[in-house]
């Protein structure tokens, strides 16, 4: 027969591993939500919206919750104590549904990132680009990064009514131009193109340097003065539409999206399986308190026996 007593330390061994485990869990998840949150803040300026951030430091804070719960975990289990004990499983109680709102809201999150991203990336490069130095560089950053330019190949049709006219109060010039207004033609809306009025057409960059193909094995552009103006094709020329290999043609609204549906799906995943192994730690916890609380038991009865005499 399995002594009661013996389970009971098997199963406070098991929830040490447990709170141990998470801690270094909590540890790494905060690691990659500061990493994160830093080292893409950029996406969140291109967007122009806290989506990303948020996300990131969703992450951080779970992380943070996580570890403190467990510490606490720990303490009750070195004191052995039922109210340190209880306290903790209704932390973990809370970890838990914590870490569900959490998945669901980054479902909910996933199905409005389109509308909300189309909106903002255009507002923040027709507005931005060329002016708020935060912006351009943010710019500049996502499409040398992803490997893109401006935010879509073909016209998005969720912008709705749109402007044709740019910032030298001319308008595009065939249909070929109009489907291209939110490619690379869209940086003639831009500061960045208005401050080029003065220069000749044919000297104009039509796009930034960031948007030129570059070659890692070079270190340099492949050819960054055909990549901003090149007379065949875009983006100068869009009536005889020949094809620049200098110049980057997928935009960066679909890989934009794609690296902040990833971030979600990374919630959406640690939301769901934390929190199913939580349950796993709340079980543990419920028979230590179980255990806890005979002893206690036990040793009150004790002092309440009289004493024998002999």
């Amino acid at each position: 027969r399995i002594d009661i007593k013996t389970t009971m330390n098997c199963f406070r061994i098991l929830l040490y591993l447990f709170n141990i485990i998470f801690i270094l869990i909590g540890i790494v998840l905060v690691s990659i939500g500061t990493w994160t949150a830093v080292s893409k803040i950029y996406v969140s300026y291109v967007i122009g919206d806290t989506l990303f951030s948020s996300a990131s430091y969703l992450i951080i804070a779970v992380g943070i919750i996580i570890i403190i719960v467990c510490i606490v975990g720990i303490i009750a289990l070195w004191k052995e104590n039922r109210k340190w004990l209880i306290i903790y499983l209704c932390l973990l109680i809370f970890c838990f549904l914590i870490l569900i709102i959490a998945a669901i809201l980054a479902i909910v999150f996933k199905g409005e990132v389109e509308g909300v991203m189309v909106k903002n990336l255009r507002t923040s490069l027709i507005n931005g680009y060329g002016k708020d130095r935060d912006i351009t560089s943010a710019w500049d950053k996502l499409q040398t990064e992803l490997h893109c330019c401006a935010i879509s190949e073909t016209l998005l049709t969720q912008l709705g009514n749109y402007n044709f006219e740019y910032v030298d109060g001319t308008t595009p010039q065939n249909a070929q131009e109009r489907a291209k207004q939110d490619s690379w033609a869209v940086y003639k809306h831009t500061q960045f193109y208005g401050q080029q009025l003065k220069t000749d057409v044919n000297e104009r960059k039509y796009v930034p340097e960031s948007c030129c193909v570059y070659d890692s094995t070079l270190k340099d552009y492949k050819d960054k003065k055909h990549c901003q103006y090149f007379s065949s094709g875009p983006p100068f020329n869009y009536a005889l539409d020949f094809k620049n290999d200098n110049l980057y043609y997928v935009g960066c609204y679909e890989k934009g999206k794609q690296l902040v549906l990833d971030q979600s799906d990374i919630i959406v995943a640690l939301g769901f399986v934390f929190a199913f192994i939580m349950i796993a730690g709340m079980v543990l916890t419920f028979f230590v308190i179980r255990s806890t609380g005979s002893d206690d038991d036990d040793e009150t009865k004790h002092r309440r026996q009289p004493n024998r005499v002999v």
